[in-house]
This record gives C-alpha cells, structure tokens and sequence, in this order.
C-alpha cells in the first residue's frame, strides 16, 4: 500500500469508530424504548432477587397426614368439611377436598346470621425452622359447578399469631398472604400487613383467573423485609407461569418476625352472609411443597 492511501485510511479512521459507536448506541436506546418493562419491572428493580430451591417439605395426604403437617390447635375449625379422597382424574393418588355447604360463608357470618360452616382453617407449622424467604406451591380444583359469588380465601403463608380476623398486625406480631379468588374466578393475594386498615390488602387483583373443573398449580413466594427497610417481595405463578410479581412491601419491623408456616384457611367471605355460597360446592387440594429461597442482594 502506498504512502497515500495510508494517510487516507489513518485519516478516516476516528470518523468510521465515531459512526459505529452512535449506530450502536441508537440500536440500545430504541430496544429499551419498545421495552420499557427492562427499565420498570419492579422484579428487575428489586433490592434483592430471589432463587428457588429443592422442596423442605411436601405433602401429598397421605396416612397421618395432619401430624406431618404440624398442626397448631389454637385457630383451628371445620375439620368436618374436609376428608382425603382418591383424586377421579388419576392426576394425584389423593387430594384433600373441602366442602362448603349451600348458604354457608365466613365463620363470623356462622356466629351472627346463624348461617352453616363452611370450608376448614388450620395453622401449620410443618415442623421447620421459621424461614426470612419461602415458596409454598400446591395444586387446586374447583368443583366443575363452583360458584365464586363475591370472593373467598385459599391457603397461603403466615407469621406470628396476628393475620386475620380484621386483626391488624403492628410488625411484631403477625403477617399473613393468603390467596383468594373474587367474582368471575379473578385472583389475588390477600395480606395482612402493618400497613393494612382494618381488613387485609387487596394484592394483584385479576392478575390471574381461576376456571371450576381444572387442575390449577397455585404458587406464592414471600421474602420478607429487611426491618426498616420496604424491600419485601411476593411473587404468584400459575400453571408454572409467573403473573405477580409485587416489591417494595414491609411485613415487618422486628427481625424476629419471620414465616412460620402454612395458613391453610379457606371459606366464602367476606365476614357476612352476603358472600354465601348458594349451592353445596367443593375444592380439591393436592401436592403441598414449601422450598426455601435464597436471598441475593
């Protein structure tokens, strides 16, 4: 190569890097506008992600099922409404099915209206250490002619002894995140935090839809807060896809506070007879696991 063309290409050169740098640059800046969730996602905006591990502890109702479980007396009733049955669909060896009779509902709307009880609550220990983070997964049915009416609660995680009942926590005492489904089968978390007034808090509503008749796989996993810090977190899969994903909660301002287990409740209500079912309905349950989570700043 000549003198001239050497002077040429060392000439050019800068002009060729600056346009390369700018195309690329062009190229990021246009993937992130077609994609602001990169930017927003509170999952990717978290102080901490979280990674699910093999499973602590699981279920699946089999003989003696209730002392695996660790059952607490203190809050429990409706063990009537409850029996193990062979699951018809062949899916699962046993379930645990729950009946709600016709015009029954919340167990206050039992004491004031004089209304049936139905559905069953249990606090369950699962004879584990308490967890800072842990993912409860287990499959639900409705039966095939499930009414939703106004709502009602399912199972989900609990902490310390103050989580329900309009009973609000003061960060010490209690937490809770049951699930629930609403009218037309829409999902949500239900918690009882420190910030809640004078019910539980509303979570993700319609986020996800429940269908009677078919086999769910309902998942929740919940990192508590660093105390004075609302970094907390809950995430909802369903059928194995991710349809919640809630930051920045506070669950605690006590370190001491951490999940104790399984808060498996379930009911029509609501705390009046209003959220009623009208028929004689059921749900099957099946498939407990708890795994632990690990925690990554």
């Amino acid at each position: 190569m000549n003198l001239v063309w050497k002077r040429l290409l060392l000439s050019t050169l800068p002009a060729m890097l600056l346009l390369l740098i700018s195309s690329c640059n062009s190229s990021n800046s246009a993937s992130l506008a077609n994609n602001p969730a990169a930017v927003n996602d509170p999952a990717i905006s978290s102080t901490a992600s979280a990674v699910a591990r093999s499973p602590l502890w699981s279920s699946q109702f089999a003989a003696n099922w209730q002392t695996a479980w660790g059952i607490r007396q203190k809050g429990s009733w409706g063990f009537q409404n409850m029996s193990v049955v062979p699951d018809a669909s062949g899916q699962f060896n046993r379930v645990l099915r729950v009946r709600y009779p016709a015009n029954s509902s919340s167990p206050n709307a039992a004491r004031t209206d004089g209304t049936p009880l139905g559905g069953v609550q249990f606090y369950a220990d699962l004879e584990l250490p308490a967890q800072d983070a842990l993912k409860l997964s287990y499959s639900v049915r409705f039966s095939p002619d499930f009414d939703f009416v106004k709502g009602g609660k399912l199972p989900g995680l609990f902490g310390g002894s103050v989580n329900s009942g309009g009973n609000i926590p003061d960060g010490t005492n209690g937490f809770s995140t049951r699930f629930m489904w609403r009218r037309q089968g829409e999902g949500e978390i239900y918690a009882y935090l420190p910030s809640s007034q004078e019910n539980g808090t509303s979570i993700g509503r319609g986020a996800w839809r429940f269908k009677p008749g078919t086999w769910h796989r309902l998942e929740q996993e919940v990192t508590l807060n660093q105390p004075g810090k609302a970094n907390g977190q809950v995430r909802v899969w369903l059928d194995g896809q991710e349809v919640l994903v809630r930051s920045g909660l506070s669950f605690r301002t006590s370190s001491a506070l951490k999940i104790d287990g399984i808060f498996f409740s379930t009911f029509f209500g609501g705390s009046n007879a209003s959220w009623a079912t009208p028929k004689d309905v059921h749900i099957d349950f099946a498939n407990f696991s708890v795994s632990s989570v690990e925690t990554q700043s």
